[in-house]
């Protein structure tokens, strides 16, 4: 017989499910940036097609490699400090990037963007472990993971009226703004289980059917 659940897991479950949602689109939407705005960069730094290239892939290399060492830390640190520190990060790089003038810091830009955003779906898979019971953690992260596709939906449309109306410049500093204030929000609002004292009921919810 499962165990009801109370009020306040309920409201701990969506206010972690929305924030991860929000901070996955504001991933892509910062990942995609370079892509949409990177003719009128190029032609302002005065990048080669090479530098373009090695400058689109800094991303990736970065992100790639981190995923090991950012899920260890995860364990250890957990998923509030780690996705609000990654969230900073990669916001403040993306801040920054509005700035840059050379080749060379717009790819340690890329990087740390890379670095920074490591963290997001391995803390969502975490944070859904900790607050959802085994049997419904197909619906959150389901909707969390579809961040993931509709970021990249909205970020061509988004990117190209603000790089428009403001200049790429601006554009990447108004996302990377945003970041930092859902990265805050994030910190300020979420608490990892272990910080929280459950009842034992709660504890007996969230622990039902596993083994």
């Amino acid at each position: 017989m499962s165990i009801a659940k109370t009020s306040r897991i309920r409201r701990v479950q969506w206010i972690a499910t929305g924030f991860l949602t929000v901070g996955g689109i504001v991933n892509y939407l910062d990942r995609s940036a370079l892509s949409i705005a990177n003719q009128p960069i190029s032609h302002e730094i005065g990048l080669s097609p090479i530098e373009m290239g090695l400058l689109l892939s800094a991303f990736s290399w970065f992100y790639s490699f981190s995923q090991l060492p950012i899920g260890v830390l995860l364990d250890r640190l957990g998923a509030r400090l780690m996705l609000g520190a990654g969230m900073l990060l990669w916001s403040a790089a993306q801040l920054t990037a509005g700035f840059v003038h050379s080749f060379s810091a717009f790819v340690t830009c890329r990087a740390l963007l890379g670095l920074g955003e490591a963290p997001q779906f391995p803390a969502g898979a975490k944070v859904v472990s900790e607050w959802f019971n085994i049997r419904e953690r197909g619906l959150p992260i389901g909707i969390f993971v579809g961040s993931s596709c509709l970021g990249p939906c909205i970020a061509p449309p988004l990117l190209t009226v603000l790089m428009l109306g403001f200049g790429w410049r601006a554009m990447f500093m108004i996302m990377g703004l945003l970041g930092i204030i859902v990265a805050v929000s994030w910190y300020v609002t979420y608490r990892n289980r272990s910080e929280v004292p459950l009842s034992p009921e709660e504890r007996g919810h969230l622990a039902d059917g596993e083994a």
